[in-house]
């Protein structure tokens, strides 16, 4: 709780020196989109309407299957500033999401690069807030918090728990720090980066083959010794990044092993330890309060970890407005990373591969 209560402080929203329009670098927005046809449209128009003076927006259309492009030539059509790429087939020995930014990376000018996920919608003033904290922090790269949206009942309950893990587990005080390098963190829908960084880290073809491409280019940002800034982006822009629960089991069995680079021993101990720490003492209070007869030490020990747990879901509930569903459900979102986690190994040890959006990756061919 210690931990979440200091990271909570020092992503605070702070106030900084705002840069002159005339000083403003220009930005690059690069978008990749496959099968992105209930998402793209709120996208692009947002990116298109921003308060800024000086940017360009790139969308590549990877292979879509659906409607993707036809909509975005549509857009386009209003908007005829937008470039768009249609991506190239897809090479070997890389991920879908890693090839395209590579694509749309090789066709941008930008002093600054954003890529951001096609589930995005920024506002007005993204662009310009978020390059005010890149260059007020000397950020080589900059990653964002999202406003989280949410619908149905399963994203309620699951979703936040991508908030609650990292707030509970990873020290933000060393995120910033130059040469802590296992405390870093990427945040797909929002990512950053000076264009002279990016060259020198390599680009999305340094980790190529990486399906959670957005933790492992933060932690080569701090391997090169370069700036990593991870900042509260809740009134810049908001994702949903996914609608329903077969789209979050989905979502999430992908990402989960890939993780933990493939690695079953350390998927299990630290997914143990999760089950441990946010899940069992919800269930050993409800055992030992059916099993009692009054109250005794055991009863009180695993009702303190349980009101730490849910103190601690509250303060993160209301910083990033998650909603009271999602804290009230604690039990049933914290039992279900460890299951997703299970069925994450079990595609990849199986042989099936991870699934997603009609490709399949699997690290063993």
């Amino acid at each position: 709780m210690l931990i979440c209560i200091w990271n909570l402080f020092i992503l605070r929203r702070r106030n900084y020196p705002a840069i002159p329009r005339t000083e403003l670098p220009f930005i690059s927005i690069l978008v990749p989109a496959r099968n992105e046809e209930l998402n793209i449209r709120a996208i692009l128009t947002s990116l298109l309407e921003q308060d800024y003076p000086n940017f360009e927006v790139i969308v590549l259309n990877d292979n879509s299957e659906d409607k993707t492009g036809e909509i975005v030539s549509e857009i386009k059509q209003s908007y005829p500033q937008l470039k768009v790429i249609s991506g190239l087939p897809l090479e070997s020995g890389w991920t879908g999401k890693c090839f395209a930014c590579n694509q749309l990376f090789e066709a941008s000018k930008g002093e600054f690069i954003l890529f951001t996920d096609a589930d995005t919608v920024h506002y007005p003033n993204s662009l310009k807030d978020s390059v005010t904290i890149a260059l007020n922090r000397k950020a080589d790269m900059l990653t964002l918090f999202p406003k989280m949206q949410m619908v149905s009942l399963a994203e309620k309950i699951i979703m936040p728990m991508l908030w609650f893990t990292v707030m509970m587990l990873l020290p933000f005080y060393f995120v910033d720090k130059k040469g802590y390098v296992k405390f870093s963190i990427g945040i797909g829908p929002f990512m950053m980066f000076k264009r002279s960084a990016y060259e020198f880290i390599g680009g999305h073809a340094e980790v190529k083959n990486a399906i959670v491409e957005d933790v492992w280019l933060g932690r080569r940002i701090k391997e090169m010794g370069l700036q990593l800034i991870a900042a509260d982006g809740r009134n810049v822009l908001s994702v949903r990044m996914y609608r329903n629960f077969k789209e979050i089991w989905d979502g999430f069995s992908k990402n989960i092993f890939a993780g933990f680079q493939f690695s079953a021993l350390s998927l299990f101990m630290v997914n143990s330890i999760y089950f441990l720490l946010f899940f069992l003492p919800f269930l050993l209070f409800f055992i030992e309060l059916s099993l009692s007869s009054g109250v005794d030490y055991l009863l009180i020990l695993t009702a303190l970890q349980v009101l730490i747990l849910y103190l601690s879901r509250i303060f993160i509930s209301a910083r990033f407005r998650l909603g009271i569903i999602s804290t009230v459900l604690h039990p049933l979102g914290a039992i279900s990373v460890p299951v997703i986690a299970i069925n994450s190994w079990r595609w990849i040890s199986s042989g099936a591969g991870a699934k997603w959006k009609g490709r399949t990756y699997n690290p063993k061919k």
